[in-house]
């Protein structure tokens, strides 16, 4: 499998998507964003996206000259507008104003439409943790992109509607849950299907309800679906996640009557420094963490780890390593490039 360094990743995916009609500074931070998904693990985010990006800016799905716009905001909210630019630089604008504002009031509450896919959800409530902020977000895909069975169902009626929650950890990197409230997020099907894989058992169905390991069950025709995460509770978690991303966003829930996929969110801070004190609750954390670690571990475990640590090494091995990158990944990446006269890096021998 081809290696590459971020470095090399980040410049060529910001080529294709400048060439392919994007503003460079949009570019630089949708590249940075994928290639950090793929230097912490989650493939599924990384920069096998690209090409899909690129055909939705094709279609007219992305607005290349998008326009970040606060629709209303008091001094600890705000509802924003993406303008169906791209997700990862939306997100984060929104993001910062948040920060801004929860630093003034001590706690704030964002939420947004029209964004086109944000990507990896744990970005921003990692930046959150970064500026000393508790921060817990919601998402849903703007009421299409459907792709999980209900507790109970054997069709599609609700998307991954992931959930993300950042936590600030002094001298260390933050504690960062991200979770779709599904068995399994959809990119890594895709990479499992590119890649000739099974899908893990007990997370997918085919289109007549039957359990199957078979990527292209899912992917039809016709359609399966994907199974809640938890059976009754990944698809209580994943409804509240729904109803509360899109509802109070404006964006709209779940229904069958909308195709276009974007992200809506709701993404709650709070000023641990102003609520609580950044001393005590850092004390409460360690203490926490500490006492958790030390359980007796299971048979074959050498180590429990936080949630955000198993990404931290992931990232500090990629670094030092690179990137792996599947081949048919790359083989569609540069499809892409090709179509807009991009040059590819050369492959390690």
């Amino acid at each position: 499998m081809p290696t590459f360094s971020a470095d090399e990743l980040t410049d060529f995916s910001t080529a294709i998507f400048s060439a392919a009609g994007a503003r460079d500074e949009d570019s630089q931070i949708v590249s940075k964003a994928l290639v950090d998904a793929n230097l912490v693990g989650h493939d599924s985010h990384g920069v096998m996206r690209v090409p899909f990006y690129v055909e939705w800016m094709e279609k007219g799905w992305v607005n290349t000259r998008a326009t970040f716009r606060v629709v209303s905001e008091a001094d600890s909210f705000a509802v924003i507008d993406g303008d169906w630019g791209f997700g990862q630089v939306m997100g984060r604008k929104a993001t910062d104003l948040g920060i801004q504002k929860a630093r003034e009031a001590g706690t704030a509450i964002i939420t947004g439409q029209q964004c086109c896919h944000m990507g990896r959800f744990g970005d921003y409530t990692a930046m959150a943790a970064r500026s000393g902020m508790a921060a817990v977000l919601f998402a849903n895909t703007h009421g299409a992109g459907q792709l999980v069975a209900p507790w109970g169902g054997i069709e599609r009626r609700l998307s991954a509607n992931p959930i993300s929650i950042g936590i600030p950890r002094k001298g260390d990197s933050p504690i960062v849950v991200d979770v779709s409230t599904c068995t399994i997020a959809e990119g890594k099907v895709r990479n499992m299907r590119t890649a000739g894989e099974p899908v893990p058992e007990d997370c997918i169905i085919d289109a007549e309800g039957n359990p199957t390991t078979d990527a292209n069950d899912f992917y039809g025709p016709p359609v399966g679906a994907l199974l809640p995460l938890g059976r009754h509770k990944g698809f209580a978690l994943g409804l509240a996640s729904d109803i509360l991303a899109g509802a109070l966003s404006g964006a709209g829930c779940s229904r069958a009557d909308t195709k276009r996929v974007g992200n809506s969110f709701m993404l709650t801070l709070i000023d641990v420094q102003k609520v609580r004190g950044s001393d005590l609750f850092d004390d409460d954390v360690a203490g926490v963490i500490e006492y958790v670690k030390s359980s007796r571990l299971a048979p074959g475990v050498s180590e429990i780890l936080i949630p955000g640590e198993p990404e931290e090494r992931i990232r500090a091995e990629r670094e030092a390593d690179g990137v792996p990158i599947h081949p048919g990944v790359w083989d569609n990446l540069c499809r892409t490039a090709t179509k807009y006269g991009v040059k590819p890096p050369a492959q390690p021998a």
